[in-house]
């Protein structure tokens, strides 16, 4: 805890909460931006520590305001939360005014809620949940701005005395980083979750690096390869290498050519043919550097890590799993054209196709032409090698798939 929160909450300043106790305070609030779950018991103890009725930490957006979280003492009306979001959310006459007014700012129940008793909203709402004072604070700006309000009472004496005032502005940049903090891992894991749904769609192995060649992520075909370490293995700094000295040191210059921008180089990669100790065809291994407007793709738990480069490896030897979905996403194929392309690649003559198709070899020919078209080919020897083989087009279509990710 900072030592100037300390300072002020010494006895000879006030006695309303000790320094473990407020220290235990912010520890609960940081582990409520890890865990949205412990809000309810956060929020519990901030009704205690400001001996209130209840407490809610509310955001606002441009058409509607909702409580995320409300809690209230024992014994009251569980409904509370419930009908602020059905109904009385949209007649909160303090929180228009919290909503309003600038970040940080602090304001007391006699000032927001006192004046307007005669409303639905206070006869209705506040009033049934003794909700006649608090405090209240607009935390975040932007389209959807949070803030908390303490609830309290309606008694002799103001609840916002010098004591409680002080304490919730000790507490205010608390809250605010870690609702910043919690949004910003919201955002990172569904990054993370589009990022594998895309890297698993890819039927040759994918390996994302970051700046110093470690391995951010792989995909299931990747992590097969590595770990038979036929050819290629996990290297012990969290690298790929590869199993013969000469072709690792390839590797390794490629990946450094694919990550090196100092001196305002542009990064480059290549492909090489990586030897395998089994004997098996050799792995294409093809290091792409990724564009700068996709290579901040962080996953939770990488820091201030950048993805660098994409390393896709083809193994020959492994049969190429075409399917008619696949090919239409990719070349923008009709139905008809893609079962055509598809039937080619698998060794089938056009007289063949005309036959299960039954239709004359001539429509099988425009079908071809029109594949040709879209496809960027132009003999069917062409055609068949892209099919397999689909290089540069993978690692386009992967970029792609990354452009989209949030």
């Amino acid at each position: 805890m900072d030592t100037r929160d300390a300072a002020h909450l010494t006895p000879q300043g006030w006695s309303m909460i000790t320094v473990d106790e407020f220290s235990r305070l912010v520890a609960a609030i940081y582990a409520s931006a890890v865990d949205p779950e412990h809000w309810n018991s956060t929020l519990a103890d901030f009704v205690r520590a400001f001996d209130g009725v209840g407490c809610g930490l509310l955001t606002s957006g441009p058409t509607n305001r909702k409580s995320d979280v409300m809690v209230k003492q024992i014994g009251k009306d569980p409904s509370a939360l419930s009908t602020y979001n059905a109904y009385y959310g949209r007649l909160d006459y303090v929180a228009e005014a919290v909503e309003k007014s600038p970040i940080g700012h602090i304001h007391t129940g006699t000032e927001l809620i006192l004046p307007n008793t005669n409303t639905e909203f206070y006869a209705d709402w506040c009033r049934p949940n003794r909700f006649g004072d608090g405090l209240f604070v607009r935390l975040t700006g932007g389209n959807s701005s949070a803030w908390l309000g303490i609830a309290a009472s309606r008694d002799s004496e103001p609840f916002g005395t010098p004591d409680r005032l002080r304490l919730i502005r000790r507490l205010v940049p608390h809250l605010q980083q870690a609702i910043h903090t919690e949004a910003k891992l919201v955002h990172l894991k569904q990054g993370e979750c589009a990022l594998s749904t895309a890297l698993e769609q890819v039927e040759r192995g994918i390996v994302i690096i970051g700046l110093d060649g470690r391995i951010m992520r792989l995909n299931s075909r990747a992590e097969t390869i590595l770990a038979s370490g036929d050819g290629l293995h996990l290297g012990q700094h969290g690298s790929i290498g590869a199993s013969l000295a000469r072709t690792d040191r390839k590797l390794r210059d490629l990946m450094y050519l694919a990550t090196d921008s100092h001196d305002n180089r542009v990064p480059r990669g290549g492909t090489l043919s990586c030897p395998r100790l089994s004997g098996r065809c050799d792995y294409a291994v093809h290091v792409v550097p990724l564009a700068a407007d996709i290579a901040g793709i962080g996953t939770v738990g990488l820091g201030e890590a950048r993805a660098a480069a994409l390393i896709v490896i083809d193994d020959p030897d492994r049969e190429t799993d075409l399917d008619t979905t696949a090919l239409r996403e990719l070349y923008a194929l009709t139905g008809t054209e893609s079962e055509v392309a598809l039937r080619l690649a698998q060794g089938d003559r056009m007289e063949l196709i005309a036959e299960n198709f039954s239709v004359s070899i001539t429509t099988v020919r425009t079908h071809l032409q029109h594949i040709f078209d879209k496809t960027g080919t132009h003999r069917q020897a062409e055609l068949v090698h892209l099919l397999l083989s689909a290089g540069p087009t993978l690692h386009d279509n992967v970029q792609g798939r990354f452009r989209r990710l949030p």
